[in-house]
């Protein structure tokens, strides 16, 4: 069976999870499989994408061989899967998968648990991989692999909260709970956290090498400049770089971020951005400081789309309802309702984009792969 096949069987979320599920199962695909590649992981609400290809491109810059394991995707699977300047070719990915059908691997293994292992294979002959988890911290498939070097947190804020906890240290506790088997030494590097979780992390991780960034360097401000990125991925670009300092590896000129979705202009007038929680919303509206968009839209259920859409108003003339074909997206009576309560103009996005005007696409990846989907933008 070819790999979109076999992954058309498997639930892409809400899938139930059995946190020991993976660790055996990795423990028993290891005896077939020597995984000796260090490791970087990524943990954290936002931002994981982005500080994960900036230490890509940056080892990269290096001379190092670098696999980067990133979810979700917006168009095509492959896209989870970087190395060498580009996606993996999917004959490479069909090779990794039929070395993974050859093995006895567990019938019951999760989409993410999955493609966690094929990314393990791709990553064989690198000199790195940079491994983005899930949802999770603890018991994330990305926590249970060897050779973890480094574990580089970025802004835990609250989201997913039917599945990590209900309150910010709850979802906090969860994902710094991946740190306390790594050995002592193996340092821990802190994007920008807030004040609560930066004392929980003290008292979780009291023994751990841990490092917190309080300001961006020099460098950051450079970049930054020069690609004319906004305040988040600025700061996203100074965990990498504080990554690489703490394992001594000397950061080294960057070219710009190659990640879809990341504050992209697809056109002088669409910007693209999956931010999808209220972090994610208060970042981006930092960026947008001066600026008046019209809103393509549309929220999963399970989000606070009212928070989002509360931290966005200030930059918004008038939102667009896109419509996006997936049984999670929130009701459009409910979505209605919360543009009502603040006020917000709304109307059916019709597909018309008008070169007059400037558009802001946000909401969840599966907005944004609508939209671009759909085409509209070219019309």
């Amino acid at each position: 069976m070819k790999l979109n096949d076999f992954l058309a069987t498997k639930p892409f979320e809400l899938a139930p999870f059995e946190p020991q599920r993976f660790k055996q199962v990795y423990r028993d695909f290891c005896q077939h499989f020597k995984d000796n590649t260090p490791k970087i992981q990524i943990i954290g609400t936002n931002g994981k994408g982005s500080t994960g290809r900036f230490l890509a491109q940056s080892l990269e810059a290096s001379g190092f061989k670098v696999l980067h394991f990133s979810s979700p995707h917006l168009l095509d699977f492959n896209e989870r899967f970087y190395t060498q300047g580009r996606n993996v070719p999917q004959s490479e990915l069909e090779q990794a998968h039929a070395y993974l059908q050859s093995l006895p691997i567990d019938a019951h293994l999760s989409y993410f648990e999955y493609a966690t292992l094929l990314a393990v294979v791709l990553a064989k002959d690198c000199d790195f991989m940079v491994a983005e988890a899930g949802l999770g911290g603890e018991f994330d498939s990305t926590t249970s692999l060897n050779k973890r070097i480094a574990l580089v947190f970025t802004p835990i804020s609250v989201d997913h909260t039917d599945r990590l906890g209900s309150s910010l240290l709850e979802i906090a506790t969860t994902k710094l709970r991946a740190g306390l088997h790594l050995e002592p030494q193996v340092p821990m590097i802190f994007a920008k956290q807030e004040p609560e979780v930066q004392e929980l992390t003290k008292k979780l991780l009291p023994s751990q090498n841990l490092a917190f960034i309080e300001e961006l360097s020099q460098e950051a401000l450079r970049e930054g400049q020069k690609w004319g990125y906004p305040p988040f991925l600025v700061q996203n670009l100074q965990t990498a770089l504080s990554t690489l300092t703490a394992l001594d590896l000397a950061p080294k000129a960057l070219k710009r971020l190659n990640l879809r979705g990341r504050f992209e202009h697809i056109t002088p007038n669409i910007l693209l951005d999956v931010a999808h929680n209220v972090g994610g919303a208060r970042a981006l509206a930092e960026a947008l400081k001066g600026r008046q968009l019209d809103l393509i839209y549309n929220s999963y259920a399970r989000k606070d789309a009212l928070g989002v859409l509360e931290s966005l108003k200030p930059y918004v003339q008038h939102v667009w309802i896109l419509p996006v074909p997936d049984p999670q997206i929130m009701p459009q009576e409910k979505l209605q309702g919360i543009l009502k309560q603040l006020n917000l103009p709304f109307s059916p996005f019709r597909g018309v984009i008008e070169p007059s005007k400037s558009y802001l696409v946000v909401g969840s990846f599966s907005v944004v792969r609508a939209f671009l989907q759909g085409g509209f933008f070219g019309r």
